[in-house]
């Protein structure tokens, strides 16, 4: 453990070391012939470059409510003549400071007011050029106590890999972290991927590499955290596998949570790894009557970072929880809260979040501090053995969590999903989502009795109704290029309604295996498309491959029957599962609950998955 730490810098103006990161995203508008390395920058003479930039920016509202920052000051050094402005922006206007610094070190002090939203700064070079390094804003001086970060993985060791060696060859960020645990759940170990044995050098003893069944998500970040908490660190960073890293994310939500007069869950943004310059999303909230995340707000989703000019933009959005893509987590909160429920995956970093807000710990994200993400329209999540998680793991938070005493609207939302999933085709993704509306009816102690068995048979059941992706070269032949044209407007969209409704209760015609009515693309396979064919191929998420769909009648009225009934007796439950739910939590999120499970799995009484109807004719075999 790394004693009497302490700091000022809390966000270093970087430049892109790794050649797939935008440039964009670092450096704003820049002159022709402005170059940079990872902390110098470049200009030619009479050469401009601003810093109104998503990493390189400060979010001054977000430090000031949160820390209660009064002022923050901008070093660096300058060789050769530079104007350096430092320009604030509020609601109202933007105040410039003008310095002329020549050869050697300069610093800028700029007082805070309530409104200011961001400080950056712009530089424009002399006749002979100039290069700035060491760029930073800088606080008070603070201890920044000790840090773990955690990494689960499953099967990805080559992506893993990559995230560690981010994180050691930036020196800067590994003097905040005492500990850099892995939480290995895979048959494919990351020790075993070519190059561990030199990031293990460089990480030293700070690597701890831990080996484990797969638990999921919920029992690998768990276990990170329980370990990392148990060893005294203050702060603990979550961190996915699948990611591109700035690994200066790292320090700054450290930075941040260490001079935070309260405990908070300091979340970092999720940029678009398809389109590296879109964010995903600002932030996160819950809806209170569907139960259903959604962004926080509708214009801070997939915005393109280069298109608007960021300080237009909040630098302090209220969020309700950050995705466990990357998010710290006060040691603090681990010891008092437990760790995640046993939900394997989805939805444990948003009851975690919830959890922690109802304790008086809130969630902010912070702007600057970010990893790149394949997006969820990336991923096919929905239509296979996760659609089981989603759906569980959302009823049980609601039970937890939902101030509603029926369940009312959380009911008629999730039923209105089921609905697509049959009119679409998508009869595995229905009947994994009524085994878990059955699993939440046992009450609380089918979590334990399914985290370790149930991902196994929920991919059997994904095999027996064909909801797999198949390959091109054996995809049947489509009799039409594509299906019926999306409707355009709500009459034409309530027409066809009615006509899917109608064709839904025909029997479907015979069937050719070698055959489908059409080849859909994957914004084409909606309900109004999916809905007037027998059989179809859709292409998945990431367009390599294709679901086959075709219908089955009785198959359909089934699941949407069950689906009814399961409903209704959830509504009539609900209180009573709302109880043993609440009552049950602080034991299954505790240590010692989690420890149990680390052990090698035993015998365990979990009901076997019930097989799907056998389907008329067209019907998906399952």
């Amino acid at each position: 453990m790394t004693a009497g730490r302490r700091s000022r810098t809390v966000q270093r103006v970087l430049f892109p070391e790794d050649e797939r990161a935008p440039v964009a995203l670092y450096l704003g508008d820049a002159s022709e012939g402005v170059r940079y390395e990872r902390s110098t920058l470049h200009l030619p003479p009479r050469g401009r470059a601003s810093l109104n930039s998503y990493f390189s920016a400060f979010p001054a509202a977000l430090w000031t409510r949160v820390t209660g920052t009064p002022s923050v000051t901008l070093l660096g050094e300058v060789r050769g003549t530079a104007a350096v402005r430092v320009l604030v922006r509020n609601a109202l206007d933007v105040a410039v400071h003008t310095l002329t610094v020549r050869d050697g070190p300069f610093a800028h002090r700029t007082v805070l007011s309530p409104g200011d939203e961001w400080v950056w700064a712009e530089i424009e070079s002399g006749e002979v050029g100039s290069a700035l390094s060491g760029l930073r804003w800088d606080l008070d001086e603070a201890d920044m106590g000790s840090s773990a970060v955690c990494i689960t993985t499953h099967n990805r060791p080559a992506d893993c890999l990559k995230v560690l060696e981010a994180l050691a060859g930036d020196s800067e960020v590994l003097r905040y972290l005492d500990q850099v645990i892995v939480v290995d759940q895979g048959t494919r170990r990351v020790r075993d991927e070519p190059g561990y044995a030199a990031v293990s050098q460089s990480l030293g003893t700070r690597l701890r590499p831990i080996e484990q069944a797969n638990l999921g998500g919920s029992g690998g970040f768990s276990r990170g955290m329980i370990e990392a908490a148990a060893a005294g660190v203050d702060h603990v960073v979550l961190l996915d596998d699948d990611v591109r890293l700035e690994p200066e994310s790292v320090r700054r939500m450290i930075s941040f949570a260490s001079r935070s007069s309260t405990p908070v869950l300091v979340g970092a943004h999720m940029l678009n790894l398809l389109l590296p310059t879109r964010l995903h999303s600002w932030g996160e909230r819950v809806d209170p009557k569907r139960f259903d995340w959604a962004p926080v707000a509708p214009e801070l989703q997939d915005v393109e970072l280069t298109a608007r000019d960021l300080t237009a933009m909040p630098a302090d959005a209220r969020v309700e929880f950050n995705g466990w893509w990357m998010c710290l987590v006060p040691a603090s909160a681990i010891r008092t809260l437990g760790a995640a429920l046993p939900y394997f995956i989805k939805w444990d970093d948003t009851e975690f979040a919830l959890r922690a807000s109802a304790a008086g710990i809130p969630t902010v994200t912070m702007p600057g501090a970010a990893l790149w993400h394949l997006p969820w329209t990336g991923k096919d999540d929905g239509l296979d053995w996760q659609a089981y998680f989603q759906l569980r793991n959302r009823i049980v938070t609601a039970l937890l969590h939902s101030r509603t005493r029926r369940g009312g609207s959380i009911l008629r939302a999730t039923f209105a999903l089921d609905v697509n999933h049959v009119l679409c085709m998508q009869y595995g993704s229905a009947a994994a989502r009524r085994l878990a509306l059955r699993d939440v009816l046992r009450g609380p102690s089918h979590l334990d009795e399914t985290l370790v068995t149930r991902i196994s048979e929920l991919r059997e059941l994904m095999e027996r109704a064909g909801q797999v992706v198949v390959a091109d070269s054996e995809l049947p032949r489509p009799e039409a290029p594509t299906g019926p044209p999306r409707p355009t407007n709500p009459p034409s969209s309530l027409w066809r309604l009615v006509r899917v409704v109608v064709h839904q209760a025909r029997r479907p015609h015979a069937s050719d295996p070698s055959r489908v009515d059409a080849r859909l693309t994957r914004s084409e396979g909606k309900w109004w498309a999916l809905g007037l064919l027998d059989s179809a191929t859709v292409e998945s998420a990431t367009g390599r491959g294709s679901f086959v769909a075709r219908r089955g009648r009785r198959l359909s009225i089934t699941l949407l029957r069950d689906a009814l009934l399961l409903r209704g007796r959830l509504w009539l439950a609900w209180p009573r599962l709302a109880r043993a739910y609440r009552k049950a939590a602080p034991e299954l999120a505790g240590a010692d609950a989690w420890t149990a499970r680390y052990g090698p799995p035993g015998p365990r009484s979990t009901p076997a998955v019930a097989p799907l109807p056998s389907a008329d004719t067209g019907g998906n075999a399952a």
